[in-house]
C-alpha cells in the first residue's frame, strides 16, 4: 500500500502532524488549547504538504526522464 515514497512521506506527515498537536495542546497550560491546536495543524499541514509535494514534483521528472 505504501510502495511510493509519496504515500510514504504522507504518512510519516500525517503521523508525525498528530503527534505533535497532541503533545502541544496537552501543553497548552494558560487555555489556549484550541489556538495550540490550530497552529499546530496549520503548520503541520503545511510542512506535510509541502514535503509531500515536493516529492511528487521529482518523482515525476525522474519518470519523464
Amino acid at each position: 500500500m505504501l510502495k511510493s515514497p509519496v504515500r510514504k512521506n504522507l504518512a510519516i506527515g500525517l503521523v508525525i502532524t498528530a503527534v505533535i498537536t497532541t503533545l502541544s495542546v496537552v501543553m497548552a497550560d494558560d487555555g489556549s488549547k484550541m489556538e495550540e491546536l490550530r497552529m499546530s495543524l496549520m503548520m503541520g499541514s503545511l510542512v506535510t504538504g509541502t514535503v509531500t509535494g515536493g516529492t511528487w514534483l521529482v518523482q515525476r521528472k525522474r519518470s519523464a526522464s
